[in-house]
């Protein structure tokens, strides 16, 4: 296969880059003349952005978005979405945000053992990390170029040397720091340093950006000590033509700019050459939920694919033909002809064999995001099971539990979990998930369906503890 350029970038846009100017983020994407766009923090903001754009393809589930088609993959989790840089050939972009609590550069500043931040860090973001690490390993094991990259909340070993100590503010002594040792481990390459491999010449700063005053929060203005912590990680495959670091006018790093500058990170601008390749069978929807009425932008990458068929989740009764577009890969549903629900999507040949799935969720105009606790009452103890249906799908999107009558935008919650950026599904509070604030006491109290990152409650019910 014909090795083919990507524009890549990479942003942290702080929480939905709405607290500067959102205007502003459009403008660096524009300027920056990438095709595709990891986000980080996009806080629901992901379907306005490509809007703005002007550009058909994004995706909520990981937050890019694209001039070119994305697929999602046949298992789609940890952050992997298919890029279709050229017809039937994808790269596998993994876009990951690990926590950022506890920061390890702030740990040791605060005088605590190296070994101890060392050991939190594999705990929680190295294991966070961990899906995306075994799923790049896999993509590579198949060919597949991978792109792993994102706000990793985290320094690197590369830039934490002897050399570096005494020369760069940040660097107090040598650290291992156990993120971008797991990257390397993994056989992933640090797009920046593959280029520029000296910390002290060029240390590639990337947080805090100094943006325009955001009332609550400003760490370049309260002094905070400057890092790398923003990264791409690509395969030995990928070739790295050139990595600029795009930011706020006037820093000495940032050689791409607006003004007003929107977000805390500076993001990082790469000129890629790869060699995409056929992925596994694979059906993907433009959208994974959509209200009725609204038309689906259906894409097939297998050979021999004949045609999509729609099967309602409950059986195979009344399937529809979905219609092929003007593109060879690219089928339309129009949603009207089926109805509210649940369905499958099938990529089948000649023969109605089944060579691809993927699921699609058609609501209904006036339908909202649910939560339901399968019980309304429980004893001490007992584990609380949370259901949600019809929810965004968003990376983010998650799961708490508060006192009754507590505002989610000023109160702190009890519990947290995830949905996993699912539409629907399940999760279990009990002294497993959450053994150190187990069990609930008696109480009032209620579970809400939130954001994407953000305290905003999409779906809320009632349970009582006795």
């Amino acid at each position: 296969m014909t090795a083919a350029p990507l524009h890549l970038l990479q942003l942290n846009i702080e929480y939905g880059g709405t607290g500067v100017d959102f205007s502003a983020v459009i403008s660096v994407i524009n300027k920056s003349g990438a095709s595709v766009v990891a986000l980080q923090e996009g806080c629901g903001q992901v379907p306005e952005i490509a809007a703005q754009l002007g550009w058909p393809f994004f995706d909520v589930r990981t937050q890019v978005v694209s001039e070119v088609p994305l697929l999602d993959p046949p298992t789609p989790t940890a952050g992997v979405v298919l890029v279709e840089v050229e017809l039937g050939q994808v790269v596998a972009l993994i876009n990951v945000h690990p926590a950022s609590r506890a920061y390890g550069p702030f740990r040791l500043v605060k005088g605590e053992p190296l070994r101890r931040v060392l050991r939190r860090e594999r705990r929680l973001r190295v294991a966070e990390l961990q899906p995306s690490l075994d799923a790049a390993k896999a993509l590579m094991r198949e060919k597949v170029p991978v792109i792993l990259l994102g706000d990793f909340n985290a320094p690197s070993h590369l830039d934490w040397t002897q050399a570096a100590v005494g020369v760069l503010p940040q660097v107090t002594q040598p650290v291992p720091w156990p993120t971008s040792i797991a990257m390397s481990e993994a056989g992933l390459v640090d797009a920046y340093r593959a280029v520029y491999p000296d910390s002290v010449t060029h240390p590639g700063l990337t947080w805090p950006a100094a943006r325009p005053f955001v009332d609550g929060y400003n760490p370049a203005a309260d002094g905070q000590t400057p890092d790398r912590i923003d990264f791409m990680h690509v395969s030995p495959d990928v070739e790295v033509q050139g990595i600029q670091i795009v930011g706020e006018q006037g820093s000495e790093f940032s050689v791409l700019s607006v003004t007003p500058w929107p977000t805390d990170h500076r993001g990082l601008l790469a000129s890629l050459r790869l060699s995409p390749t056929a992925p596994p069978p694979v059906v993907s929807v433009s959208r994974r939920l959509v209200t009725v009425g609204d038309a689906v932008t259906v894409r097939a990458v297998a050979d021999g694919v004949a045609s999509v068929i729609v099967v309602p989740r409950e059986g195979d009764v009344n399937a529809a033909l979905v219609e092929r577009a003007n593109d060879e890969r690219a089928w339309q549903l129009d949603t009207a002809a089926v109805g509210t629900g649940v369905f499958d999507l099938l990529a089948v040949d000649s023969a109605q064999r089944e060579l691809a799935r993927t699921r699609l969720w058609v609501s209904s105009v006036d339908a909202k995001p649910e939560v339901t606790t399968n019980w309304s009452s429980y004893r001490v103890g007992e584990a609380v099971g949370i259901r949600w249906s019809w929810a965004p799908g968003n990376r983010a999107d998650w799961l708490a539990i508060y006192q009754r009558g507590a505002e989610t935008g000023a109160a702190k919650p009890l519990m947290k979990g995830v949905t996993g950026a699912t539409v629907d599904g399940a999760i279990t509070f009990d002294e497993t998930t959450h053994p150190r604030k187990w069990p609930l006491p008696r109480g009032e109290y209620t579970v809400h369906l939130l954001m994407d990152d953000l305290p905003k409650s999409l779906a809320a019910t009632d349970f009582d503890v006795s």
